[in-house]
């Protein structure tokens, strides 16, 4: 419903900012564990079931709060109608969308980067508890390093797919999504070539500019995501999105569940990631062109013309006008 023009900053920063909460899991936790296994002296086991109830309590509250306290949208229950519809998404939408070589494509490249971070988050602290003899909360918050950059890094994906796609076009867009995941396979790959022998000091450091990369290519991605069918966004988003859900299944068991080499899922996972990176090059549109061609300009304001009627005067907002909840 965004501007165009902002589109991909707007997508990657609400997005950054919800996942910033799997980077604050890894520190918040531990120390929950601390408190009720140190500070008062319960088992192991009881006190990790007791840290755990905590996330619990925080979605009731939250689901309640959101339940009694807020809307679907500036004009109350959401209605199909507001994206110039007469029915809801059925089986064989999803079907159609997914018929699109293109979309297919986007599925698992967000697989690379949203799934890979899921995997990190799931693996980090073990690994440098493990691997590195780093204390519980402390490992907790160096893998924190990794999820904290969603307060800035998936911002910047969407900045610079905005800013190349002004420049370039859709061009742009795919060649800032190309460099975000091939930056990414490489550090991934990086991060799991620092031995325990050279400590977990490199490995941070490798760490953060590896988890700046995961992030702007998510940000990239769903710079994407809104031109690719414009008359099932919603459907193209919500396929996309779980994909990296997807993407985290494939490498668990893929990479991690059974080798059991330190460094070397690490390795093996980079290169599932530079896979994905590399189909970037066959991403074409005829009327907004691929990574070696533009499309014509007026061809791509009739594309954008596509946007239902409902939130046509957001999205097709010039980037100088201010956009009231009246037009929404």
């Amino acid at each position: 419903m965004f501007n165009r023009a902002v589109v991909g900053t707007v997508n990657a920063t609400a997005g950054g900012w919800g996942n910033l909460g799997g980077g604050l899991t890894q520190t918040i936790m531990p120390l929950l564990y601390k408190l009720w296994h140190n500070g008062f002296g319960l088992s192991l086991g009881l006190s990790w079931r007791l840290a755990i109830l905590f996330p619990p309590v925080v979605y009731i509250f939250l689901a309640a709060w959101i339940f009694t306290c807020s809307q679907d949208t500036t004009t109350g229950k959401f209605d199909v109608a507001i994206l110039g519809k007469t029915k809801k998404a059925g089986p064989m939408t999803y079907l159609r969308c997914l018929a699109d070589y293109r979309v297919f494509l986007m599925i698992f490249q967000y697989s690379a980067c949203f799934g890979c971070e899921l995997v990190m988050n799931n693996t980090l602290a073990t690994h440098f508890e493990d691997y590195f003899g780093v204390d519980v909360v402390a490992a907790g918050l160096l893998a924190t390093a990794f999820g904290g950059m969603n307060l800035f890094a998936r911002s910047l994906g969407g900045i610079l797919s905005d800013w190349m796609n002004a420049r370039w076009k859709m061009q742009g867009r795919l060649w800032a999504h190309f460099i975000s995941l091939f930056g990414q396979a490489v550090f991934l790959f990086g991060f799991g070539s620092v031995t325990s022998e050279m400590g977990w000091g490199p490995a941070l450091v490798v760490l953060i500019i590896f988890s700046i990369f995961v992030n702007m290519a998510e940000g990239t991605s769903y710079g994407i995501v809104p031109y690719m069918i414009p008359d099932e966004l919603a459907v193209v988003s919500a396929m996309v999105g779980a994909g990296g859900t997807l993407g985290a299944v494939i490498a668990t068991w893929s990479f991690y569940k059974y080798v059991e080499d330190d460094l070397l899922p690490f390795k093996l996972h980079a290169a599932y990631v530079m896979f994905w990176a590399l189909t970037c090059f066959l991403m074409r549109w005829d009327h907004m062109g691929s990574m070696f061609s533009q499309g014509s300009e007026e061809e791509v304001k009739t594309s954008s013309d596509k946007s239902p009627p409902a939130v046509t005067a957001v999205s097709m907002a010039s980037p100088t006008e201010t956009v009231g909840t009246d037009s929404i």
